[in-house]
């Protein structure tokens, strides 16, 4: 049985920012800016969703629960990356010089 690893954009930038040379689009703060970016975008669009279902514009409810299952686990990756942001930084914080 072969076993593939998990793809994802997210995971391929967050590779490529680690990478030796860095990227070449700014680095580690344009990377964040750019998870920020997409999850804000994926809650305008999930409220967005909502909004049309409630109007009667979209009549397929299965679109707008994906759109709020994606948005709610982008958010909730977001806030898991940034205690572990933090947790490093109180780490590094603590080592002794």
């Amino acid at each position: 049985m072969k076993v593939t690893g998990i793809s994802s954009p997210a995971l391929n930038e967050l590779q490529r920012a680690a990478s030796p040379t860095g990227g070449t689009d700014g680095g580690f703060v344009s990377l964040l800016d750019k998870f920020v970016d997409g999850v804000n975008d994926r809650q305008v669009k999930a409220e967005d969703a909502v909004r049309d279902l409630a109007a009667g514009k979209i009549e397929n409810i299965h679109d707008v629960m994906l759109a709020e299952a994606e948005a709610d686990l982008s958010f909730k990756m977001l806030v898991q990356t940034r205690n572990k942001l933090v947790e490093a930084y109180k780490e590094v914080m603590r080592m002794q010089i």
